[in-house]
């Protein structure tokens, strides 16, 4: 008897956590061809195309992983609408494979939208806004566009301080990166700075550090 939808996608997981991508890749493949007769309003569809990409990517066929995060988005766009909060989520999952293929100019446009989405779905000061504002910044540090990169990395650290703890991990690459960039723009003093106080925060002390020019940060308690 033929396994199941359920019964392929569960051993794809079991092999995912194993590192045998591979495996996990040929069962989702299969699962996907159960699914593809699912109406497309079906969940499991979107949940076996949105597997199916991590695993392809993870193995190395990125080729794939694009093709499937495509139908992804095409089909969430066909169900919620363009400017959905659905459609920015799986948007995510490209925008950062195009930023690790180095494609960083698709990764801008996709991350500009998925901003603008989750501004208006989630409000302007959500975490999720300050996380991708941080990706954005990244991308366009990648373009050497300097100046929109530090706006949003602005933008990112008035948000992430809002709602992230004083030793969380993901505000602290925000200023080590925030950091880098003030480097490469010639101003060593506000990096070190903000160097300063990354390194304060992962060990509990902020370290003093004298400049004439810093960014504005909260000393952590």
């Amino acid at each position: 008897m033929s396994e199941s939808w359920e019964e392929l996608v569960a051993h794809a997981d079991q092999a995912s956590d194993q590192n045998q991508f591979e495996n996990a890749k040929g069962s989702l493949e299969k699962a996907l061809e159960l699914a593809n007769d699912f109406p497309a309003r079906d969940a499991r569809l979107l949940t076996n195309l949105q597997k199916l990409a991590e695993v392809s990517h993870r193995s190395g066929h990125d080729d794939l992983a694009e093709e499937h995060l495509k139908r992804a988005i095409a089909l969430t766009t066909a169900q919620f609408g363009p400017h959905s909060k659905n459609v920015a989520d799986i948007s995510n999952q490209l925008a950062s494979l195009y930023y690790e293929k180095k494609r960083f100019a698709e990764a801008e446009t996709i991350c500009r939208k998925i901003v603008s989405t989750y501004e208006k779905s989630l409000g302007s000061k959500h975490i999720e806004v300050g996380k991708v504002a941080q990706n954005l910044a990244m991308i366009l540090q990648e373009q050497s566009k300097l100046d929109e990169a530090e706006k949003f990395y602005e933008k990112s650290l008035s948000i992430m301080r809002e709602h992230a703890g004083p030793f969380d991990s993901d505000i602290i690459s925000l200023m080590e990166n925030y950091a880098n960039l003030l480097r490469s723009s010639g101003r060593s003093d506000e990096a070190d700075h903000l160097q300063a106080c990354a390194l304060g925060r992962v060990s509990g002390s902020l370290r003093s550090v004298t400049s004439t020019r810093l960014p504005r940060l909260e000393t952590p308690n």
